[in-house]
Order: C-alpha cells, then sequence, then structure tokens
C-alpha cells in the first residue's frame, strides 16, 4: 500500500527526494497517514502531514519570491522557537525552498476569526468578539513582551526606508506599466507624498531603538497554543508563524498592523496600545508614552499605506501574464487605500 505522502504532486516528490535527508522522507514515507493542503499562498504553499508521532506542516516556497529574504526568514523563526512563541522547525532545506515544522493544533478555535479591517478612525464593534476562555487584550501583550525581547534580526529598515524602497520600485515599474488603472493608482500614492511626509516625521520622532518586528501580525498569522497538560499556566498562549517580511523596524508598527487587522473594542484597542507602549518605553525603544499613543494614527495609516504599495509592486509584477491576477491585487489596492485617513 502506496504512503500518503506520495499524494503530493509528482513534481513536488522529486524535488523533496533530492532536499530531504534520506532518513528523514523514509520517516515521514512510512509514518505519515494523510496528507491535507492547508493553504496555497503567494509565496508558498504549506501541506499538513498527518503522522502518529505529532502532525508536522510542509512548507513549500515559491523560487520566484525574490521579495522574501529567506535566510533572514529562518533566523527570525529560530529567535522565536528559542522564545516559544513559534512552531519548531525541523528542517529547512539547502536552498530554503523546504521547511518541515511542527503543526499548532487550536483546539479552542482559530484565532482569524478575530480578522477585520480597520483604519484608524473606524468604528469599532461595540461587544468582543465570544472566544471561550481567552482574554484576547491580555493574550496578544503577552505575545508583544515576547517579541520584544527576541534578539534584533540582521537587517534593519525603517518606516521612512521601506517606504522609499517601494516608492523607488513603483517609479521604475511605472515606465514599462501600460494598464489606466495601474497609473492611477500610482498617481494618487504620488499625490498623497505631504501627507506620507508628515506621518512617517511623526513616527521617526518618537522611536529610539528599532526591535524585533514580525510587520504581518494578522490574526491569519497568530495561532492560540493549548497550554501544556498539568501546566501551571492559567491559559494558552499564542504563537507567530510567517516570518518573511520580519526585520528590525520600528517599534510602533507591529503593534499599528495589530490593531488594525483584529476585530477588538475601542476599550481593548485602548488596553492592548497602553500596556505595549508603556512596556516598549520602560526598554527604552520609544520616547514617551504620550508621543507615542499621538503616533499610533499615523503609524496604521503607514501600515495600510505599505499594504496598498506592495498590492500595486504585485499588480505591475502580474500585468503581463495574469490579467485576472493584476485585477485581484487593485482590489486589494483600493481597499487598503479606503482604510488611510
Amino acid at each position: 500500500m502506496s504512503s500518503p505522502l506520495l499524494t503530493l504532486p509528482s513534481e513536488l516528490i522529486n524535488m523533496l527526494q533530492q532536499a530531504i535527508p534520506a532518513a528523514t522522507y523514509h520517516s515521514l514515507l512510512t509514518q505519515c497517514t494523510a496528507v491535507t493542503l492547508l493553504n496555497t499562498g503567494l509565496s508558498n504553499q504549506n501541506y499538513l502531514l498527518s503522522c502518529p508521532s505529532g502532525d508536522k506542516v510542509l512548507r513549500v516556497n515559491q523560487r520566484h519570491s525574490h521579495w522574501c529574504n529567506r535566510a533572514l526568514e529562518v533566523e527570525c523563526w529560530r529567535s522565536a522557537i528559542a522564545a516559544n512563541i513559534a512552531p519548531k522547525l525541523e528542517w529547512v532545506s539547502d536552498d530554503k525552498q523546504f521547511y518541515l515544522s511542527d503543526f499548532v493544533a487550536q483546539p479552542q478555535g482559530d484565532w482569524s476569526q478575530f480578522s477585520s479591517m480597520f483604519g484608524h478612525s473606524s468604528t469599532r464593534p461595540l461587544s468582543a468578539i465570544a472566544h471561550p476562555n481567552v482574554d484576547a487584550v491580555a493574550l496578544l501583550a503577552q505575545l508583544f513582551a515576547s517579541l520584544s525581547q527576541l534578539p534584533v534580526p540582521s537587517k534593519c529598515i525603517s518606516v521612512s526606508g521601506q517606504w522609499q524602497q517601494y516608492a523607488l520600485q513603483l517609479d521604475a515599474m511605472s515606465q514599462q506599466q501600460t494598464d489606466a488603472q495601474w497609473h492611477h493608482a500610482w498617481q494618487t500614492l504620488q499625490g498623497m507624498n505631504m501627507r506620507i511626509r508628515h506621518w512617517l516625521s511623526q513616527l521617526e520622532s518618537c522611536v529610539l531603538l528599532p526591535i524585533f518586528c514580525h510587520r504581518d501580525l494578522t490574526p491569519h498569522n497568530l495561532l492560540l497554543s493549548p497550554a501544556p497538560i498539568n501546566s501551571a499556566l492559567p491559559q494558552s498562549k499564542l504563537f507567530c508563524i510567517d516570518y518573511e517580511y520580519a526585520i528590525a523596524s520600528h517599534p510602533l508598527f507591529d503593534l499599528a498592523s495589530t490593531v488594525a487587522t483584529h476585530n477588538l473594542t475601542e476599550d481593548q484597542v485602548a488596553q492592548l496600545t497602553h500596556k505595549v507602549i508603556v512596556q516598549y518605553c520602560q526598554m527604552s525603544s520609544l520616547t514617551d508614552v504620550a508621543a507615542a499613543k499621538a503616533a499610533m494614527p499615523a503609524a496604521i495609516n503607514c501600515f495600510w499605506l505599505f499594504s496598498a504599495m506592495w498590492s500595486l509592486l504585485m499588480a505591475a509584477n502580474e500585468s503581463q501574464q495574469d490579467t485576472l491576477a493584476m485585477a485581484k491585487y487593485i482590489k486589494f489596492y483600493n481597499q487598503y487605500l479606503a482604510l488611510i485617513h
């Protein structure tokens, strides 16, 4: 009887056999009882490998995902593993195309149920989403405490540097781009330059030191890990996944991405913002509590700005090959732009 592992695409099996140690491949071949496609993203695919000794996740990175520094991604992931806020990474291929990690079950519910998009002045829900035995603010605050203690990654980029990098790429792409929708979108962003410079200035003026920054702390990249059996811990904890964009950057950026993408009430946002900013000020990453709180609207605007610019970059990359994919990214661009105030 053939192994369920062999139900993976034949081309993928061939590449995996060449990359993985023989003993590890044999173990997966004999132990795997089922293969399930978890998700397909722009830059990777993830497969759940069910095994009696513990389920695994096989991640297959696309070779064309040039915007991802895979060596830095693995560096940041391993730092998070050491702090017990990321799934264990069991094996990485030499070319960084394959990752094998532990699967984190979520018996209390999928954290992605908190997902929603908000600008800094958007109306928030009056009551919190029901999630059994979970204090979302406490869990998120603890996650930020753990992330802030991680070693600062070897690569650093400021919010101003990120904006300049995206702007230069988009300007270069505009020379070859012929789509009218795309050009209109780029012109709209260029018309926001004065406002953008004000946001960046406000953010840069309240930062002292860059810290570990995941840069994509949406609910879809967080897992609610159950407390260990016989643990003295009162509740579960949050794990982070997907470190493709992790880098050393502005302390408020992760907080902004969390506030902007989590369906939290106004009171919850205020509690979380206060706890995290006070902590950052105490560790000398931010100048003072009041200045940092005042800069949060600018940080949220920058999060959606970078999301819109990234979507426009992706649209330009797709324009010649796939018009439907380009239209999808233009739609994302418009959604993100609408959240900027």
